[in-house]
This record gives structure tokens, sequence and C-alpha cells, in this order.
């Protein structure tokens, strides 16, 4: 038989893991630990600044920074002086917003992201895939290779890729995206993967997200 060994899980490690899991995980969590009663829930960490993996929702951000979730109310903009002049704000502009607060915690309540003149400071922001494995595996050699595009011009500032001709993997450009850049690697990774589903929806342009987001 193999020998059993120890293995050290600390509490906060758990936590953090079970805020993250699926049902199903979150019942391996707790066979792991000898926890019998898979419906038990762990003290669920209150949203910190210092701990990235505690935001785990708009909420959770604006609770961390100390703001009202005002963006969760009906929206309206005055366009003009007249009352009447009112309309709600689209959809995918409330999540745009609600991806600022959300980073702006996850910085620790200030985004330090600033261009350098030399480029000698990296920052780090969530590439999304549009299409799944099997369905990059089923396209033509052509179809594959357009996927490479950095270079969108005006469509990468707002989330998509195209091709042109000038400058086709050769370079890319983060216009639009820098104020949702963060400063390690891990972050960009969770931002993109915990709030994939607001991330869907400030970007879905005229397209439907379907089974990705399951």
């Amino acid at each position: 038989m193999r020998e059993n060994k120890e293995l050290k899980i600390t509490t906060a490690n758990y936590e953090a893991a079970y805020a993250m899991a699926d049902d199903n995980t979150r019942k391996i969590l707790a066979t792991l630990v000898g926890d019998n009663d898979t419906t038990a829930t762990p003290a669920r960490p209150a949203p910190s600044l210092s701990d990235y993996t505690t935001i785990r929702s708009y909420e959770d951000a604006c609770e961390a920074l100390g703001i009202e979730p005002i963006l969760n109310k009906s929206l309206l903009v005055r366009d003009g002086e007249g009352i009447a002049d009112l309309f709600t704000l689209p959809k995918h502009i409330v999540a745009q917003m609600k991806l600022e607060i959300i980073c702006k915690a996850l910085w620790g309540g200030e985004n330090k992201c600033q261009p350098t003149a030399d480029g000698s400071k990296v920052w780090w922001y969530p590439v999304l895939a549009l299409w799944t494995p099997s369905e990059i595996a089923g396209m033509e050699d052509e179809q594959r290779k357009a996927l490479l595009s950095a270079d969108a011009g005006a469509g990468a500032v707002a989330g998509f890729g195209s091709l042109v001709a000038n400058g086709r993997s050769s370079w890319t450009t983060a216009d639009g995206a820098f104020r949702l850049c963060l400063d390690t690697e891990e972050k960009a990774e969770y931002f993109g993967k915990q709030f994939v589903e607001l991330w869907a929806e400030a970007y879905a342009y005229n397209f439907t997200v379907g089974g990705h987001l399951e």
C-alpha cells in the first residue's frame, strides 16, 4: 500500500479554493478535510483589499473599497436639461464600469497601471478566447492563422480581433484595455475567469455567448 503522508492545508487556502469551486469540487474538498456533511460551507472570508481572492463579485469589490454598489440600481443618464430626456444605460456600459471597479479592488484599492517611457514595466490583461479548443481544431488552416492577428485597429479597442495586412501578428496595442490591466499574471487570470460573465456582457457585440461560460 502507498504510504499515507500528511498534507497540510491552511484555513485561508481552503476557503479561497472553496469560494472558486463548483458543486462537485466542493464535495471533493469536503471529503479531503474529513467533512461528512458535504453541504457544509466554510466561513466566507470578508472581502479584503489585501487578498484579491476574496473579491468574488462586484458587490465584494464595493464592500472592500467601502463604496455603495450603485451600479446594481436602475441607472439613468441625463441628456440635456429636460427631465424627460433620460435613458437607461446599456448593459455593456454598466458591465464595463463594474469591471473597472473590480480591477481597482484587485489592485488593492488604487489602480497603479501607468505606462513607462522605456516600456520596461509589464502589465497583465485577461485574454478571453471566443472559441473552444474543439472549434479551433475544426477550423481550416487560414482560419486558425487569423486568430493570431494582433493588430485590429479600432476593433481591438472594443475587444475584438480582425485581420490587417500591415501589422498582422507583429505588434499589439492596449488602447482601451489599459485601465483593466493588473500587476501580476495570476491576478489577470483570476480577473478573467472569476468575472467571465461580466467580460462577456461587456464585449459580446452582435453575437451570443453560449456554452462557453458553462
